[in-house]
């Protein structure tokens, strides 16, 4: 009978190179209801909350995957993430026990991480505001966290929000939700949402210059339903 493999209890990968500024500034002028007009997946599930409403963030995944009852790992990860980072921390079944509050909301703050988004409990949230630190997160927990050294994997795929994450996968995040961006489909995700976005605007502009339009004709709702039921040609 063959060894069973040694489980490795903590596991650390490199940083992720980082999404282009000129791309996250782009990310920035959308916001993930738009985003939504394009692409059909990448949506974290509503169960993810805004925890400071009025948040906006845009950046780079760097990943976290702690599913035991432990904070070690998302701590040690304050040691690597930049500016323009986004920490995602996938916590498994774990959904109890917060792995984030008050002084290392304050520490990751000053780190110029652009925020966390936490598949999972956190806590403190009056710290959150205070320091500027956006936080996605599905509860709030009075369970607080513990170093009991019982492992973590940081910047590797992780599941988050329903949702697949790899380390250096592009983040955005508003009160709508949350979006989950491969980098390899960024450029044309921004393309064709700013097309979107450009289009809705001049729609907007053309409806308060007309109020008195007929919405669906204008849309082609009419147009599709009419001609299912055979009343168009």
């Amino acid at each position: 009978m063959g060894m069973l493999p040694e489980r490795r209890v903590y596991v650390v990968n490199p940083m992720p190179e980082q999404i282009d500024p000129t791309e996250r500034a782009s990310l920035l002028k959308l916001d993930t209801g738009t985003v939504g007009h394009h692409l059909e997946a990448g949506f974290m599930d509503p169960g993810m909350l805004p925890r400071i409403s009025g948040s906006k963030i845009a950046g780079t995944a760097v990943t976290v995957r702690i599913t035991v009852p432990d904070s070690v790992m998302a701590h040690y990860a304050l040691k690597f993430t930049r500016p323009g980072d986004v920490l995602i921390i996938d916590r498994g079944q774990d959904q109890r026990t917060c792995n984030w509050g008050g002084a290392t909301i304050h520490a990751a703050a000053a780190t110029g991480l652009e925020g966390v988004i936490v598949d999972g409990a956190v806590n403190d949230m009056d710290d959150a505001r205070e320091a500027g630190l956006p936080i996605w997160a599905r509860s709030i927990s009075p369970v607080t966290t513990k170093y009991r050294g019982m492992g973590g994997e940081f910047n590797v795929p992780v599941s988050c929000g329903g949702v697949a994450v790899n380390p250096g996968d592009a983040i955005l995040a508003d009160d709508n939700g949350i979006v989950v961006i491969p980098r390899g489909q960024l450029d044309e995700t921004i393309e064709g949402s700013l097309k979107w976005l450009e289009a809705e605007q001049a729609f907007m502009r053309q409806f308060r210059e007309n109020p008195g339009l007929c919405y669906p004709d204008v849309t082609g709702a009419t147009e599709i339903v009419e001609r299912a039921l055979g009343l168009r040609s």
